[in-house]
């Protein structure tokens, strides 16, 4: 139930929203498509797919940046919006992958490791 009002509030919030190339606007799209790509990464990280998973957070939150340009109510597709999306998007994957989420370690990097451990007393 909370799922579904938040996702209310949400578009109530962006029906009053105006389109316009302010350093405010671009720098919501950039917040934006950071979240979006920091929980998408998570979310494809969840579900097993490691070693791409910036990778995939990074698509589908500029896929659905790119798409949301397009959605009829907006006034035309903004590159200048699709490009700050994306930027956040490649910010937010990138981080969440390299600095939030467990290191991925695949069997092709040839990674050798030693790991030492004392029992203090």
């Amino acid at each position: 139930m909370k799922v579904k009002s938040g996702c209310f509030v949400l578009v109530l919030m962006a029906l009053g929203a105006e389109a316009n190339d302010s350093v405010n606007s671009e720098l919501s799209h950039v917040i934006g498509g950071a979240a979006m790509g920091a929980g998408f990464t998570a979310i494809a990280d969840h579900y097993g797919y490691r070693e791409n998973r910036a990778w995939i957070g990074f698509g589908i939150s500029t896929g659905i940046g790119i798409i949301g340009e397009f959605f009829p109510g907006n006034s035309g597709f903004s590159l200048l919006d699709a490009s700050a999306n994306a930027l956040g998007a490649a910010i937010g994957a990138y981080g969440t992958s390299e600095w939030i989420l467990t290191p991925v370690i695949s069997p092709d990097s040839g990674y050798v490791g030693l790991t030492f451990y004392y029992n203090f007393r």
